[in-house]
């Protein structure tokens, strides 16, 4: 599978080592697309979106939608389209919330752990298959570089958010 790599733009002064770490987290990005697209849902199953949600709750346990939504970066209202999704198929449960019986609870049911589960594992598999060359060492180390980058990224994103609201920016 060749993936396209677009040149830079000439014209554009740029901060080329930043460029080439934007472009590789994007060529990254569309591989994964295309292994989820071609190779892991030919059926129609998990979308990414909905192994998210169950990640999160077989991370975290039982928790609110408002919650999910905060840990994956999105509005309420997705998430509840989502979760309403995944209940209807089984994947997750729901019960009111003691504290506050207007909120729901979400749970991951076992055939969601399953599911999610059997999804990880064809990955691992895809990525082991790609990477056959590369031993354990590089792997991890590969891991801890892109962990590094989200987690720069996402701080990042969160100051500039938060110097944008107390400046009235």
């Amino acid at each position: 599978m060749q993936l396209v790599q677009r040149a830079s733009v000439p014209e554009v002064e740029r901060d080329a080592p930043a460029q080439e770490v934007l472009e590789g987290v994007s060529s990254l990005i569309r591989a994964v697309r295309c292994i989820e697209h071609r190779h892991l849902w030919p059926d129609g199953g998990l979308r990414r979106a909905d192994a998210s949600v169950l990640g999160v709750l077989a991370k975290d346990g039982e928790q609110r939608g408002g919650e999910i939504a905060g840990k994956l970066g999105v509005d309420a209202s997705v998430v509840s389209r989502q979760v309403s999704a995944l209940e209807a198929d089984g994947l997750v449960s729901r019960r009111p919330d003691p504290a506050d019986a207007r909120v729901s609870l979400v749970q991951l049911s076992e055939p969601g752990r399953d599911r999610l589960h059997a999804l990880y594992a064809g990955y691992s598999r895809q990525l082991r298959s790609a990477l056959a060359d590369w031993d354990d060492d590089e792997l991890a180390a590969a891991a801890a570089t892109l962990r590094r980058v989200a987690i720069a990224i996402t701080e990042a994103a969160e100051f500039a958010k938060h110097s944008n609201l107390s400046t009235g920016d």
